[in-house]
């Protein structure tokens, strides 16, 4: 009877470890596809190239999976991987390619500039003057990237199937799961059949569409950077070699962009004692002779980044991984700024800042506030800004009219744009209350809040954290 009773138990240990097993295999390895997008536009923001594409090109190639259901890399032939690497002459780390994505992501992107520079350099036909920030232009360059094949020419399929080129369904996602039309070019230009020449320039479509490729500026701080060792500097944009520069070199942007077969290049000084030009796509920016060193990781792309940076070292701000632009700000994280940037404008005015002890008869929702941020919003409150209030509602994502209403007792209407009628700016204010009306009026007058398209406010529109930065810096002095 025991051994009857040990051996169940064995079976039901079997049955369980079974059921573990059966369950880990199946398990899902692959990030979400909301990751691997972001992952995506990370590299393409770092190699100047348009997202779009990059991910369009991973829709196509691998449906977002870098990993089989049992864990093991998703491998088509000797292809590897969420970008398809194709590794037979060894030009990259197969085992980074397998079980690194982001790896594997940069090694799409560099493939994918390799198909570009043989279609700048006319190794392969191009489009136009093959700026890389026009969609349009990297139409040859597609067609490469799915091996120079004849089965890519449109003008050897019938009607039907002529959607079924690599480089069509790449447009296709791009359209349909991005919402970005891309033209194509005009099909005349191609041969019947075959392959076209490698003199072939093809026209650029007369409507075009703009890629999101980020431009340097002079004074930028830059490092080398990609899945390369050793870049090269040249005498003058697409000239000869001149000197060769280690991955994660430090260099300062001295001249450009100037655009030169198909990139656009810099002129870096990497040393007091040497310059020479390089593509933008190998350059990371880090900061700026202006600001120094970005003490933030993700704005180094991004149009507030400055901004930003002169809010850290007015103190207003605090050194982070992460800033998060473009995350939407709470109304109490919105005021916490405001105090912290009135007091800074105190301090520089010589003039003590107006701090009240309680607030908690004022707002009928004062539990609700982050004792961090306590001191700050009686700041505010103290300085009559939120007088009119009867709850707070700190947690709550502050609006771009309800931003405009905070900030209006801080500016004032005394200069040429008094009389303007900013119903005739903002065609979308007329469901506002006058206060409203006033208070958008007198922070757009000073600068503090712009429109957010032509003719339109977007009152409604909740403000993100780059946008709550922008109205500090013209608060300060």
């Amino acid at each position: 009877m025991k051994i009857l009773k040990n051996a169940r138990k064995i079976i039901l240990i079997i049955f369980v470890l079974t059921l573990i097993l059966n369950t880990l295999v199946y398990a899902d390895y692959n990030p979400s596809r909301q990751e691997i997008e972001k992952m995506i536009d990370e590299v393409a923001l770092k190699r100047g190239v348009p997202s779009v594409i990059l991910k369009s090109i991973a829709r196509v190639e691998s449906v977002y999976e870098h990993f089989n259901k049992d864990g093991s890399p998703k491998i088509s032939g000797t292809s590897i991987g969420l970008m398809q690497i194709n590794n037979i002459h060894g030009g990259y780390d197969t085992n980074k390619l397998k079980y690194d994505i982001m790896y594997n992501i940069e090694a799409g992107a560099d493939v994918l500039l390799n198909k570009w520079s043989m279609s700048s350099y006319q190794n392969v036909a191009c489009v136009g003057n093959m700026d890389p920030n026009i969609l349009e232009n990297w139409y040859f360059a597609l067609w490469a990237y799915n091996g120079w094949a004849q089965s890519n020419n449109p003008n050897m399929l019938s009607s039907y199937a002529k959607k079924y080129t690599y480089q069509q369904l790449i447009y296709d996602i791009a359209k349909k799961e991005y919402g970005q039309t891309i033209n194509n070019i005009d099909f005349s230009y191609l041969p019947s059949t075959g392959k076209p020449s490698r003199s072939l320039v093809v026209p650029t479509p007369a409507y075009i569409n703009s890629g999101n490729i980020v431009l340097y500026e002079k004074g930028d701080y830059v490092r080398t950077d990609g899945v390369r060792d050793i870049y090269q500097l040249r005498d003058v944009p697409a000239g000869k070699y001149i000197y060769d520069v280690d991955v994660n070199t430090l260099a300062v942007v001295d001249e450009g962009p100037v655009l030169q077969n198909g990139y656009y290049w810099y002129k870096v000084k990497v040393n007091d004692n040497v310059t020479g030009w390089i593509e933008r796509n190998w350059l990371t920016r880090t900061g700026d002779t202006e600001h120094g060193r970005y003490v933030f990781e993700d704005i180094a792309y991004h149009w507030a980044r400055k901004l930003i940076m002169d809010l850290y070292h007015e103190g207003i701000v605090s050194e982070a991984a992460s800033f998060n632009p473009d995350n939407l700000i709470t109304k109490e994280e919105f005021l916490i700024l405001v105090s912290k940037s009135l007091d800074k404008l105190d301090e520089d005015k010589n003039e003590d800042s107006h701090v009240i002890g309680s607030y908690e008869q004022v707002f009928a929702d004062a539990y609700d506030i982050n004792p961090w941020a306590v001191e700050h919003i009686e700041n505010v409150a103290s300085r009559g800004l939120l007088s009119d209030e009867y709850e707070l509602r700190p947690k709550s994502i502050i609006t771009r009219k309800e931003a405009a209403c905070i900030i209006d007792g801080i500016f004032t209407e005394e200069n040429q744009y008094k009389d303007l009628d900013i119903h005739s700016v903002f065609k979308d204010l007329a469901a506002l209350n006058e206060d409203e009306v006033q208070a958008i009026k007198t922070a757009y007058i000073n600068g503090a809040i712009s429109g957010k398209s032509s003719g339109a406010f977007s009152p409604d529109d909740y403000l993100t954290r780059a946008e709550a930065a922008a109205i500090m810096v013209k608060i300060l002095p």
